[in-house]
């Protein structure tokens, strides 16, 4: 391998014996500099945006942030070279085929490991940034596609029960203007009124209907019925305005195709 240093590798999975596994494995190699191991999505997404790692092993199947979202936070454009290790069926990583993006599937052993460190190695070295991330978009669009396929046979929730001291009150989702996170809760934004619930949003995106509800940053999920504009914000970013006109939420970019989309078929 003609490359002066070593490739910065981080490993992300939230099961300790297999992220400890791979870790080992990984440091027999000396054109790899192994960074310490991330045990969720969140921790990743900070991780790769600071510390700018060359190659991450990134597994799918992780709660509150999957491998997925972790792709859609950083955004395929500055997302490094990327081995995914997933536990999917063999019809499930046809995806990853189709799309010529490489993977693990769980449990894997030693030549495949090594197989696919030899091709990442050959694609950092001789790098062609755009090709990737043409294939981890239309990898991400494909995904979105099928979860979205998903929740259209689904049930969505209609109501919250929020306890407030002693009592506890009923809040339709129509009645929500966005809804923000707040460590392992979220905040129900109504009107001038807050609401605290015990959820992830991950969890309460998969059960809020799509055609209604639509995720514009990690930390925040907004009623469609009550966007009023987007506007430019600060280095080509945007903010979705809401109808009261005061309240401003920040759009990731990796989302902006995404909840366009979905707003236009209102």
């Amino acid at each position: 391998m003609e490359r002066s240093e070593p490739i910065r590798t981080l490993v992300v999975d939230d099961e300790p014996l297999a992220r400890e596994g791979l870790v080992a494995l990984l440091t027999h190699d000396p054109d790899l500099e192994v960074m310490h191991p991330c045990a969720n999505g969140q921790d990743a997404v900070d991780r790769i945006k600071r510390e700018r790692p060359s190659l991450v092993l990134l597994d799918i199947q992780m709660p509150e942030m999957n491998g997925f979202e972790v792709l859609e936070a950083i955004g395929p454009n500055q997302m490094p070279q990327v081995v995914f290790v997933t536990a999917y069926d063999r019809f499930a990583v046809r995806a990853f085929d189709v799309h010529a993006v490489d993977y693990l599937l769980k449990p894997y052993d030693d030549v495949r490991l090594w197989a696919a460190i030899a091709r990442a190695k050959k694609a950092i070295c001789a790098p062609d940034d755009a090709a990737l991330a043409h294939r981890l978009e239309r990898l991400l669009d494909e995904q979105t596609g099928a979860r979205l396929a998903e929740k259209g046979n689904r049930d969505y929730r209609r109501r919250f029960l929020i306890k407030t001291g002693d009592k506890s009150i009923v809040v339709s989702v129509d009645q929500i203007d966005w809804i923000e996170a707040a460590d392992y809760y979220v905040r129900l934004h109504v009107g001038s009124r807050r609401y605290i619930h015990r959820i992830s949003m991950t969890q309460l995106e998969q059960e809020l209907d799509p055609t209604h509800f639509h995720r514009v940053h990690r930390s925040s999920i907004v009623n469609l019925n009550r966007v009023r504009e987007v506007q430019p914000y600060f280095k080509g970013d945007e903010v979705v305005v809401l109808l009261d006109g005061r309240t401003t939420l920040q759009m990731s970019r990796s989302r902006r195709a995404g909840f366009l989309a979905a707003l236009g078929h209102r």
